[in-house]
C-alpha cells in the first residue's frame, strides 16, 4: 500500500491510500460518491494523483483538534485517536472525527475510513481491552 496526494482543478488537496494511484483515486472517490456526478465526473475534477510515500497508519490520523472538539460536543471526552472500538460487531480502530461531528474508524483489515456515528452499536474499549462505554443496544447483542 502507498499514501498518495490528490490535488484537484480547484486546487484542493487530499491524501488517499491505495496499491496504485488509481486504485487511490477510487477509493477516495467511494468515500465522497454523494458529492460528485459519477467516478467521470470525479475523475474530471482531479488535476494530479502523485505518490507520497509507502503507507504508514499514520497516515489515515485526522486532525487532534477538530476530533477535540467532536467529543466534547458528543459528551464523549474519553475517546482518543488510536483508541479500539467495535462497531455493530466490527472490531477497529479510531483515527479521527469528520465534518457531520462523527468518527472516522479503520475497520481491521481496511485502509480507509468509515464514517461511524459515536453512539450508534459502539463499544470503547481502554488500552488493556475493558469496556470504557457501551452504546451497543442490549437486544442486538
Amino acid at each position: 500500500m502507498n499514501t498518495y496526494e490528490i490535488e484537484f482543478r480547484d486546487g484542493h488537496k487530499s491524501t488517499a491510500i491505495g496499491e496504485t494511484a488509481g486504485k487511490a483515486k477510487y477509493d477516495y472517490y467511494l468515500d465522497i460518491a454523494d458529492l460528485v456526478d459519477g467516478f467521470r465526473d470525479f475523475l474530471k475534477r482531479v488535476l494530479s494523483c502523485k505518490k507520497l510515500r509507502r503507507f504508514s497508519p499514520r497516515d489515515l490520523f485526522g486532525d487532534k483538534g477538530q476530533f477535540d472538539r467532536m467529543t466534547g460536543m458528543r459528551g464523549i471526552e474519553f475517546a482518543y485517536r488510536g483508541m479500539k472500538v467495535e462497531v455493530c460487531g466490527k472490531p477497529g480502530v479510531i483515527v479521527g472525527s469528520n465534518s457531520s461531528l462523527n468518527l472516522d474508524v479503520v475497520f481491521d483489515g481496511q485502509y480507509h475510513k468509515s464514517n461511524c456515528h459515536p453512539w450508534y452499536e459502539t463499544r470503547y474499549f481502554d488500552r488493556k481491552g475493558n469496556v470504557v462505554a457501551d452504546y451497543v443496544d442490549p437486544r442486538h447483542g
